[in-house]
Order: structure tokens, then sequence, then C-alpha cells
């Protein structure tokens, strides 16, 4: 069984150390968007039309 202090412990550690991942996962995907960017927007309209 998990005593109060060890709950309390966990939530102290874990919750900062998610936000800290979704952080990083965000900062890696924003990388590699712009990283296959290999055209300008105006090229990017004429290749719609």
């Amino acid at each position: 069984m998990v005593t109060n202090n060890e709950l309390i412990i966990g939530c102290v550690i874990g919750v900062p150390l998610l936000i800290a991942i979704g952080r990083l996962s965000t900062r890696v995907t924003w990388f590699h968007a712009k990283a296959e960017e290999k055209y300008t927007v105006a090229e990017f309209i004429r290749g719609r039309q």
C-alpha cells in the first residue's frame, strides 16, 4: 500500500517531469516541422492552384 508521503513525493516529482517531457516533445515536433518546410508560401500557393 502506498503511504500519503510516498503519494505526495510522487506527485511533486512526477508532475514537473511530465510537464518537462511535454515541452520537450513539443519542441522536437516543432523542429521536425521546420526542417520539413522545403518551399516558401508563394510556392505552396502556386502548387495548390
